[in-house]
């Protein structure tokens, strides 16, 4: 079993040019336990601000990277 850093890195990676692409950055990656459920928190942040459209097209974009790439 990997890490929860290692997977939160690998998150990252993956997460880095799918932001940059829909023209945002990445403050944070997290991969966390909370209570007997895990997490993937990506933290993205744009020169204009975040709104809830903008974590909705992060996230439908990562669906398949992450679906692909089978980190966690």
């Amino acid at each position: 079993m990997k890490s929860s850093g290692k997977t939160a890195e690998e998150a990252r990676a993956l997460a880095e040019p799918v932001a940059e692409a829909l023209g945002y950055f990445i403050w944070d990656v997290e991969y966390v336990k909370e209570g007997t459920e895990w997490f993937l928190r990506i933290t993205i942040d744009s020169e204009d601000g975040i709104d809830i459209e903008d974590c909705e097209k992060m996230s439908h974009a990562m669906d398949p990277v992450l679906d692909e790439a089978d980190i966690i």
